[in-house]
C-alpha cells in the first residue's frame, strides 16, 4: 500500500519535471528562433524593427555588428539617423537635409564615416524607421546565434538537462 503510493507520487515528481524541462526548453527554442526572425528586418513589432549592422559607414555612432531597433516615424528631420530601403539593401544613415517639394518631404543622406552624400534622395514611403536604440552585444548574440543555432540549442538543452538532474538528486 504505503510504500507503493510513494513510489507513484516520486514517478508522478520526476515525470513533472521532465515534462517542466521540455516545455522551458522549447519556450527557450521558440524565443531564440523569434529572435533570429526578427533580426531577419522583415518583422515589424508594433512598428519596431531590429536590424543588424554589417557596415561601417556609420562609425564611430554606430559599430559594424551592432543591432539597433527603428521606430516608424512619420517624417524624418534634420539629424535623424533612419532605417531606407535602397533597392533589396535597407540602409542606416543619418539624414542632413530636408527638402519640401509641395506636399512631399526629400530627404539627403550620408554615412557619418562616408566622405561622400548618398547618391539621390530618400523618399518618404523608402523609410522603415528612425534608429531609437542601440544594442551593441545583442548583434554579436545574434550573428553567433545564427551561425551555430544546432550548436545553441544543444547547449540550451544539456543545462536545462543538468538543471533537472541536479533538482531529481
Amino acid at each position: 500500500g504505503k510504500q507503493e503510493n510513494k513510489k507513484s507520487v516520486t514517478i508522478l515528481k520526476v515525470i513533472s519535471k521532465i515534462v517542466n524541462a521540455i516545455i522551458w526548453t522549447l519556450i527557450i527554442i521558440i524565443l531564440i528562433l523569434l529572435l533570429i526572425t526578427v533580426a531577419s528586418k522583415k518583422t515589424d513589432i508594433f512598428g519596431h524593427r531590429l536590424y543588424l549592422i554589417m557596415s561601417g559607414s556609420m562609425e564611430p555612432t554606430i559599430h559594424v555588428k551592432d543591432a539597433i531597433i527603428t521606430k516608424q516615424i512619420d517624417e524624418a528631420k534634420e539629424g535623424d539617423i533612419i532605417a531606407f530601403e535602397n533597392g533589396e539593401i535597407i540602409t542606416v544613415h543619418r539624414v542632413i537635409k530636408v527638402y519640401t517639394e509641395g506636399n512631399t518631404k526629400l530627404y539627403k543622406t550620408k554615412g557619418d564615416n562616408n566622405n561622400t552624400e548618398d547618391p539621390g534622395l530618400v523618399q518618404k514611403q523608402q523609410i522603415k524607421g528612425k534608429v531609437i536604440l542601440k544594442l551593441t552585444i545583442l548583434g554579436n548574440l545574434i550573428l553567433f546565434m545564427q551561425a551555430h543555432f544546432v550548436i545553441f540549442v544543444i547547449a540550451v538543452g544539456i543545462i536545462v538537462m543538468i538543471i533537472l538532474i541536479r533538482r531529481l538528486i
